[in-house]
């Protein structure tokens, strides 16, 4: 990557050395800052357009106030790549969203300048009113800044937190307005919003005239006055009070968030106030790289310039498949949480309007709602990530699977997310899905059977759970164990003979099935047998498959890219043992993530980390 030089960017290492630079110097910065994000992120890969259109916001954050003895804290931690390079760690940019290198995300390991951690959607102001709180009752004097998107206020738990924020402490909530979360927000906030906001022009006559006004000899600064305690009245008589000056806030907005002077003149003034105040921030995603400002939702996330994109994934085949599948069947809709695009919903969303949903970054309502769905007629499926699923369980369990509805959830992202860190990583579902009754799980591990087990969910009248990677498919899969292209007849699939099983057999299922098999290339076909799992649950239905496989005498291995506590090699295990009694296999050993997050802090092979590689 070709070096390109700097004036100012160089010389920062701490906020300290950016809060020593004149205000004039800001507009250049912002400029080479944005240059540093274009090269290294599109290098890197990354969140893209998100961090263009806060430059100037973070700018001013770290200069008017005193990080970290102020307490600085982003949503999701998607836009907080500036704030890190303006916190002392510009130069390990080169290792962004590497295995052990620089997360993606704000976390606490990693720097003092990042309070709480994050990864997942609106959890800042519940952080935020934590840290107030605590610095009232130790009597610091600390602020408290959240920095939060419109996408993420979509989310039920903000408005939970802000039910409990007091007008009295000195917290900050930067609502940086931009339209967008992965794709563009819908929902009632959403249209909210509008009616607040300001459109350029607005804000472009607002500052011409007041400029105009204070140019004025004698009566101009007074005259500015005047008029602006008027407007504000006007404004309020018509309007009343906004949603959030009735939770006690001062509420000062709405302001161009690309125009540093303009936020730092907001932030000053809300530091000023000693309490609770919103400051309403319109951004540009994408800023001042024109294919992001254009395509804001494409370059939310941008893979490394050396890894391209697969012509086809699990999500895309799901999508596709999903569209055949209701075109047969007019009681099939689709669920999102504001992951669209990242699910392969785009194409549903355009076939079928009237039959998608995407209810915004509120995983919980999103499971509730397909109960409603299911509960009067519809076959609802919700796509969404393994990790962010978690959100949602007691939904699962209380309103899904307690009341037996056929709700079908399509679990994305299923596995370890070596780019994204702890916070994706998608290694838990199978465990805690495998505790509830009702509820079967399957895990297809190529394109056909994928296919297979959606014709079979969307018949079943229980309700199913669908996991799988964010991958193409290993081609081998479909060679190896459906050599006639049976994909109906998945479920239990050996590449070995039941009447002659090798003397050790691999128990496995998903995306790592692809590590068993370069095993068995290494041990040898004679020696080594692979016993691939895609309906999981009922154990006890997989369990009668997997049973004619066995000997006393094999050597079972659980291979899993799961959590071990819980997880599909435990449960088997279990049930086998209760199938088989004295004739259950002598030796058995388990390759699963033992009781951690995955999150080395060196460059390593993940699934060597976790004791799971070939």
């Amino acid at each position: 990557m070709a070096e390109k030089k700097t004036v100012y960017l160089d010389a920062i290492h701490s906020p300290a050395d950016l809060r020593a630079l004149p205000d004039a110097a800001m507009p250049a910065l912002a400029e080479e800052v944005r240059a540093f994000l274009i090269d290294h992120v599109r290098e890197s890969g990354g969140h893209l357009a998100s961090n263009l259109g806060v430059v100037e916001l973070t700018l001013a954050l770290h200069r008017v106030f005193d990080t970290p003895h102020d307490h600085l804290i982003f949503d999701v931690g998607h836009q907080c790549y500036v704030h890190k390079m303006l916190t002392g760690r510009a130069d390990r940019f080169e290792q962004l969203r590497q295995v052990g290198g620089l997360s993606g995300f704000t976390s606490r390991r990693e720097s003092p300048y990042d309070p709480f951690g994050a990864g997942h959607s609106s959890t800042s102001v519940s952080a935020a009113l934590g840290f107030a709180e605590a610095d009232r009752m130790a009597g610091r004097d600390a602020y408290t800044v959240a920095v939060i998107g419109d996408g993420a206020f979509t989310g039920g738990m903000v408005h939970e937190a802000l039910n409990n924020c007091r007008s009295d402490l000195p917290l900050i909530i930067v609502l940086n307005e931009n339209e967008m979360s992965i794709s563009r927000n819908t929902g009632a906030f959403a249209r909210y919003l509008a009616t607040i906001r300001a459109t350029n022009t607005y804000l472009t006559t607002k500052r011409r005239t007041a400029a105009f006004l204070r140019r004025l000899p004698l009566v101009g600064q007074p005259l500015y006055r005047a008029v602006r305690r008027f407007t504000l009245r006007l404004k309020h008589n018509i309007y009343k009070s906004n949603y959030f000056e009735d939770l006690g806030f001062l509420y000062l907005g709405p302001i161009d968030g690309n125009d540093y002077a303009q936020v730092a003149r907001a932030l000053y003034r809300a530091r000023a106030r000693h309490s609770a105040v919103v400051v309403h921030i319109k951004t540009k995603k994408g800023k001042g790289y024109a294919p992001a400002e254009e395509e804001a939702c494409a370059y939310h996330s941008v893979s490394p310039s050396h890894a391209p994109a697969p012509d086809a994934t699990f999500h895309r085949v799901f999508g596709e498949e999903l569209i055949r599948l209701a075109e047969q069947d007019t009681r099939i809709t689709a669920i999102t949480a504001a992951m669209g695009l990242g699910c392969g919903l785009d194409g549903f969303r355009a076939a079928f309007p009237d039959r998608f949903f995407d209810v915004g970054i509120a995983e919980e309502h999103a499971v509730t709602f397909a109960a409603g769905l299911a509960a009067n007629g519809a076959l609802p499926c919700f796509a969404v990530y393994s990790t962010f699923l978690q959100r949602a369980y007691d939904n699962v369990l209380h309103d899904v699977a307690l009341q037996n509805l056929p709700v079908k959830l399509f679990i994305d992202r299923a596995g370890l997310a070596p780019a994204d860190g702890a916070t994706h990583h998608g290694i838990f579902d199978v465990s805690f899905l495998s505790a509830i009754p009702n509820l079967r799980l399957y895990a297809p591990a190529c394109f056909g059977s994928l296919r297979a087990i959606m014709r079979e969910v969307f018949s079943s009248p229980a309700p199913c759970a669908v996991r799988y990677p964010n991958a193409a498919e290993d081609p081998r899969v479909a060679a190896i164990f459906y050599p006639d292209g049976d994909f109906a007849a998945f479920g239990v699939r050996a590449d070995f003979s039941a009447e002659n099983p090798p003397p050790n057999i691999v128990l496995t299922y998903g995306s790592i099935v692809r590590e068993a098999l370069d095993a068995k290339e290494t041990a040898g076909a004679d020696r080594v047998g692979i016993l691939l799992l895609e309906s999981l649950k009922p154990y006890t239905e997989l369990v009668a498959r997997i049973r004619p496989y066995l000997r006393k005498n094999t050597r079972l291995i659980y291979l899993e890219e799961g959590i071990l506590t819980g997880g599909a090699g435990e449960e088997i295990s279990r049930t086998l043992r209760e199938a088989m009694g004295a004739e259950y296999p002598e030796e058995e050993r388990f390759l699963a993530i033992r009781d951690h997050f995955a999150t080395p802090d060196t460059p390593v092979s993940l699934y060597r980390y976790c004791g799971i590689s070939a």
